[in-house]
């Protein structure tokens, strides 16, 4: 029987397409392995045994009858709950909405559906997309599949355990800080922020409308690019100045001094060691490159998404506050007491900011960098030490991904070896808005250099 865990969309495609493996069965099979595994990772909040084996049948027939959507047709993905789902509870990881079902799918869902792929359930999160950790208070913190006592990191992270774990093909995820990139990389996955309003928002709760990107998370770069291209509805093509070939020297800029100020001596040497094998294996120049600015884009991210976060919960913060996590609660709250002439201004030097990156990435391919700079803390964490100094778990994890949803611009992070502790770390790729097509080729290219990581090791 087919181990998702083992197992890319292009290689299930041929199984299913072929009629060697049926749809119904390998959904039996990711639903017996939820049920052995999600009370010690809590990556579910919802299981749909029912409905996705209702939906797999038909999906079968449809094969019998020589129709095939897709490639994933009868494959099962997992999604954040987040996004609306018209046959399944959408709780936002929250008490507010735990009762709230939705009339209709998110967009990117109802083509993911229309594609013919079976949601085999509604994944944790961090509370209404508010963290980064996935320590969810109302529904159990998620736990890393590589090792169960540290997080999976969040908000995304109930899909990025599953595809680690292989109980989904792929996962859906909501990107407002990194939320996409450090489960991913936590949890030993490729996790993708595309560029800014690439794919619809339509139907997702929000955390910060000005920020929020959904995206895909999966086990390789052409599973991405096989999910991207269903939500984004056409195949995603090059613009003439971004085509590339494999002999064409790719210029790639490495922010060190930024990197060396967050990064923790077990994923230094990690990433550094991927960093000798993609320059020295492919037709790429390293190129250092200064970003101390990007510390302002942070500063400036934090003002727009308590705003914005703000505004969207006022409705309940009003009579409903004490079913909020306090912590949660708190951040919202801060939101409130920033007056409207700040929250513009912030805007308007990300504005500026974004214009100086435009001008940085005009003699760069990409950009290169950890996605997280530190292994995945341990689930009672509050602060860790990194080169000396305490750094709050929150602050660390989002260092690295957060300047890339300011700018807009799309980010990917890859699997790029394995700490001492045998902990996954993930390679962060970004180019300028747009320029996905790029972005992946790229991603795609180091990818072959660095290979895969083993399965984790609570399903050997």
């Amino acid at each position: 029987m087919i181990d998702l865990a083992k197992t890319t969309i292009r290689e299930a495609y041929s199984g299913v397409r072929s009629l060697k493996m049926k749809p119904t069965k390998i959904i039996e099979e990711c639903l017996k392995r939820i049920n052995r595994l999600n009370d010690r990772l809590k990556m579910f909040i919802y299981v749909a045994e029912v409905e996705a084996i209702q939906y797999a049948e038909k999906l079968e027939k449809e094969l019998e009858e020589g129709v095939c959507r897709s490639r994933l047709h009868g494959l099962p993905i997992a999604v954040k709950d987040a996004f609306c789902t018209q046959d399944m509870p959408t709780t936002g990881g929250s008490k507010i909405l735990r009762d709230f079902r939705p009339a209709g799918d998110a967009e990117v869902v109802r083509k993911l559906r229309d594609a013919g792929a079976v949601i085999i359930g509604k994944t944790n999160m961090h509370e209404f997309a508010f963290g980064v950790t996935n320590k969810n208070l109302h529904y159990g913190a998620t736990r890393n599949p590589w090792s169960t006592d540290r997080v999976s990191g969040g908000s995304s992270g109930g899909s990025a355990v599953a595809v680690s774990v292989g109980v989904s093909i792929g996962g859906l995820g909501t990107d407002t800080a990194g939320s996409i990139r450090i489960p991913s990389a936590l949890c030993g996955v490729v996790g993708y922020k595309p560029t800014y309003n690439l794919l619809s928002l339509d139907g997702v709760i929000p955390l910060a409308w000005s920020l929020d990107t959904v995206g895909p998370i999966a086990k390789t770069v052409d599973d991405i690019v096989f999910m991207l291209n269903i939500m984004v509805g056409r195949r995603l093509r090059a613009p003439p100045q971004t085509k590339i070939n494999e002999e064409k020297e790719l210029k790639i800029g490495l922010p060190r001094r930024f990197i060396e100020e967050w990064i923790s001596e077990e994923v230094e040497e990690v990433f550094w060691k991927s960093i000798d094998k993609i320059s020295s294996g492919s037709a790429c120049r390293i190129i250092e490159v200064d970003v101390e600015w990007f510390k302002t884009l942070s500063d400036t991210r934090y003002i727009i998404v308590l705003s914005e976060s703000a505004t969207f919960h006022l409705k309940w913060l009003r009579n409903r506050w004490s079913e909020y996590d306090p912590d949660v609660r708190d951040r919202i709250l801060g939101g409130l007491f920033i007056p409207a002439p700040v929250y513009i201004q912030a805007q308007k030097i990300r504005e500026a900011l974004k214009k100086k990156f435009l001008e940085l990435m005009k003699t760069l391919d990409s950009i290169i960098l950890p996605a997280v700079p530190i292994e995945a803390p341990k689930i009672e964490d509050e602060a860790l030490i990194v080169k000396n100094r305490k750094v709050g778990v929150r602050r660390a994890l989002l260092s690295l991904t957060e300047p890339f949803n300011s700018l807009g611009s799309p980010a990917i992070t890859i699997p790029c070896g394995l700490t001492k502790n045998n902990l996954p770390v993930g390679l962060q790729i970004a180019a300028k808005p747009y320029e996905d097509y790029l972005l992946l080729k790229i991603a795609k290219r180091f990818e072959e250099m660095l290979g895969r990581l083993p399965e984790p090791p609570i399903i050997r």
